[in-house]
Formats: structure tokens, C-alpha cells, sequence
């Protein structure tokens, strides 16, 4: 990670936003999770000047390659996305930076972006993850001084595209309950953000929660892709919202995973493999059925 945004050392300056005391206060605010607002009336021309800012957030100690994005939410607000890697696991657990933002969004209840602004080229494989959006072909995709659609830069795209109101940002929610009753709230909540799953290719929702020491709880759900690889799991959702947190450093102590009785996928063995790498915690599964 290239900085601790809770530290008190921390200078935005490298990021060219030091002086800008709407930004820093956001940043050094204890709920910060990635949003920036109070940019509405010019977010592309922002979205630009917080890159770095964004690619501060980057983790990437397999490539040391460090990606920086910003979703424009159709709201105004800005969205920080950022490349993060995990050792000891396949590479396709890797989150892209493109993803991070649109997660971002998704987390913060944006049903839809206007534009997305990338340090680098978007990859194939970003590029097939952004066309589960719901205004995919007229995204803006803004990259190394140049602006393109994402039509042009994803010709001949993989799936149909998504119709209003079954896309990744405005999915309609599934009606899901735990098969056997659940009263603690992290348990609540894993089966809450398993709702909000966007799982039209497998129909196989996830949900998993995660609290850090101090007690903050992050949560994450699973995000599909019709070229199936470009799925974001639900840990990987979870950690991308707590990296943007000033928790991103703080041990992990409590980790539910909650999956539909009758999926025919399951990412309980890779949640229990990462998790390995980062703390003691056991991962505890809830069964849930569709009502």
C-alpha cells in the first residue's frame, strides 16, 4: 500500500490535492470510504485531478504496477477505484482499478455513471466487466488524455447489453432468508448485502461481511461478468470497500460468508484461502434459501 490515509503523517501533496481543503477533509474524515462530493457541477475535469489521489489506495505487490480510477456517478459524486493483489492465490483474484470504482459506486447505492476516468489503458478484461453497465455502449472512458466510448474501445462485445433495471448498478433485489434463523449483526448483514447480489448468469447470490478489530464491519456481494472471469467475488467487494477505509490496516477478526442452498458455484474454499493469508479468523457459512 503506498499510504495510511489514518495517519496523521500522511501528506496529500504528492497527490495534488493538498490544497484543496474539501478533498483533505474527506480523506482524514474517520467515515471515509472512497467518495469524494461537493464536485457536481465539474466532476470529469476533478475526476481527472484525483487520480493519483486514487492511486495512492493501490495495492500491488505481485506486478508493482499501481492503477488508479474515478467513477462519475450520475449523481456528481466521484468514486475512487484502485488495482489491488494477494499473494499466495490464483492471479484472477486480483481487483482492477476500473472494477474497484465501479464497486465503489455500487457500494454507495449509484445506480449508474456517466464516465470513468483510468491512469492507463483499460484491459480486455476491464473493458468486458464495465459492459454489464446500463448505459455500457455510451460510457465515457477517459484514459491517458484521450476520451472513447466504450463501444469503441470493446467492438463486437461479449453478452447483450444489459436492459434498465437488470444491470450491475441497478439490479433488482433478491428475496433471500437464512434457512436457519441468524440474531447476530454481522450474520445480519452478510444476508442483507447478499440481496443486492448481481448474479444473472448463475443465479448464485453471496453475500460475506467482515469486521476489523475496531469493530467497523465491511461488507461485499458477488458482481457477475457474462465472460464469467471478470466476476468480482463477494470477499474481494468486501476488502476493495475496506482499503478505501481507515481501517484498511486493521486485523480482520470476524469473517460470516452466506451462499443460496442450491448454488451451483461456491467461493467458500477461496474466501477460507485468502483470509489464511491475513488472519487467524474462521470463516462462518450461512445456508440461504430463496423466498
Amino acid at each position: 500500500m503506498i499510504f495510511d490515509i489514518g495517519s496523521t503523517q500522511m501528506s496529500l501533496d504528492r497527490f495534488g490535492v493538498a490544497n484543496e481543503p474539501v478533498i483533505a477533509d474527506q480523506v482524514h474524515a474517520k467515515n471515509f470510504s472512497g467518495r469524494i462530493v461537493g464536485f457536481e457541477t465539474a466532476p470529469l475535469d476533478k475526476a481527472k485531478r484525483l487520480l493519483s489521489l486514487a492511486e495512492g489506495f493501490s495495492n500491488a505487490p505481485i506486478s508493482g504496477f499501481h492503477v488508479g480510477a474515478v467513477a462519475i456517478g450520475e449523481s456528481g459524486k466521484l468514486y475512487l477505484g484502485a488495482n489491488l493483489e494477494f499473494t499466495g492465490v490464483p492471479l484472477s483474484s486480483s481487483l482492477h482499478a476500473e472494477q474497484s470504482a465501479v464497486l465503489n459506486a455500487r457500494a454507495h447505492g449509484e445506480t449508474a455513471i456517466s464516465g470513468i476516468v483510468v491512469s492507463a489503458a483499460p484491459c480486455g478484461h476491464c473493458r468486458q466487466f464495465l459492459w454489464e453497465l446500463p448505459n455500457a455502449g455510451a460510457l465515457k472512458v477517459v484514459f491517458e488524455d484521450r476520451e472513447s466510448t466504450l463501444e469503441a474501445l470493446l467492438p463486437n462485445a461479449f453478452g447483450e447489453p444489459r436492459a434498465p433495471g437488470h444491470s450491475l448498478l441497478d439490479t433488482q433485489q433478491i428475496d433471500l432468508q437464512p434457512m436457519v434463523p441468524q440474531k447476530n449483526v454481522l450474520a445480519q448483514r452478510a444476508i442483507e448485502v447478499a440481496r443486492n447480489s448481481y448474479v444473472p448468469y448463475t443465479q448464485s447470490p453471496e453475500g460475506l461481511a467482515l469486521a476489523c478489530v475496531d469493530g467497523t464491519i465491511f461488507t461485499g456481494c458477488t458482481s457477475e461478468s457474462v465472460a464469467f472471469n471478470p466476476t468480482v467475488p463477494a470477499l474481494i467487494a468486501a476488502l476493495n470497500q475496506r482499503n478505501f477505509s481507515h481501517s484498511r490496516n486493521d486485523s480482520i477478526t470476524r469473517i460470516v460468508y452466506a451462499r443460496l442452498a442450491t448454488s451451483l458455484i461456491g467461493q467458500k474454499a477461496f474466501v477460507e484461502a485468502l483470509m489464511r493469508r491475513v488472519t487467524n479468523a474462521k470463516v462462518e457459512k450461512i445456508t440461504l434459501e430463496q423466498v
